[in-house]
């Protein structure tokens, strides 16, 4: 009888432990399968924009030198086609999506205008020539669909996200390079609130600096867009739009949608 009983106990015991290695499987593949998925998935994704997209690009740790936009066009399993608000360049290089972590995406032969912040000693006199300006070559690819691509960069962990372009590429790109050039033309900037001014200097490279404040953000077509929301004189904004020349303005301005923060170029 109790013999019995402890073959009873026995049966039960491992049939709920069946039951409960079926309720914890909640993957019906396997992490090979499932990560070999999510490569295929990210290359097709890249690929599938004929016009490519647009990266909206921060090197370096906490991106202490502001931002750029990349126009990145996958053209192939293999190549694929830079270019940037910045510079005149086009360049064609390589790249491949490979199983790490993750679907991980590398541009692995040199391409100039991705090298220009990730090559150390790519900007001599800037920052250490060990350091370059901290971009990156490889990223963990955290999101891949057909409204935007979430990279992560390696080796400093930086979120670079990607939008699809336009139906209207070199259109976009020229408003880009047009609004980059604006932007520069200036020799400086100051902030302007109700409650007093606060003068501004252009920083390492694509950002503004106060005596005590980096404003990290990119150029855009319509005005800028800050990195993170930034406070000035107690005003928080995300981005400001270009306005044209006005009364007391003659070379424009950049403001908020509500009017009470002005950026003002000095000439």
């Amino acid at each position: 009888m109790k013999r019995n009983y402890y073959l009873l106990l026995m049966a039960s015991l491992l049939f709920f432990a069946a039951c409960d290695k079926k309720k914890d499987r909640i993957f019906e593949d396997s992490p090979t399968v499932r990560l070999n998925a999510a490569v295929a998935n990210a290359q097709t994704v890249l690929r599938s924009k004929p016009n490519g997209w647009i990266m909206q690009y921060y090197p370096g740790t906490n991106a202490p030198y502001g931002g750029v936009n990349l126009f990145v066009n996958f053209t192939s399993a293999t190549d694929v086609n830079v270019q940037g608000d910045y510079t005149a360049s086009n360049v064609t290089s390589s790249y491949k999506v490979y199983p790490g972590a993750g679907p991980i995406l590398t541009f692995d032969t040199y391409n100039s205008i991705l090298a220009y912040f990730a090559a150390p000693g790519a900007i001599t006199g800037l920052v250490s020539n060990d350091g370059g300006l901290g971009g990156d070559l490889e990223f963990l690819v955290t999101k891949a669909d057909a409204d935007s691509v979430i990279l992560k960069g390696r080796k400093r962990g930086t979120l670079i996200v990607m939008v699809p372009m336009p139906s209207n590429p070199a259109t976009v790109i020229a408003s880009y390079k047009a609004a980059w050039q604006a932007y520069y033309a200036p020799n400086s900037y100051r902030f302007e609130t109700s409650t007093g001014n606060i003068p501004l200097t252009f920083g390492w490279f694509m950002e503004l600096e106060s005596l005590t404040d980096v404003y990290s953000f990119r150029v855009t077509p319509t005005g800028i867009e800050f990195l993170e929301p930034v406070t000035v004189n107690g005003i928080t904004v995300k981005e400001l739009t270009r306005k044209p020349a006005a009364v007391g303005y003659p070379n424009g301005y950049y403001d908020n949608s509500a009017g009470t923060l002005k950026l003002v170029p000095i000439f």
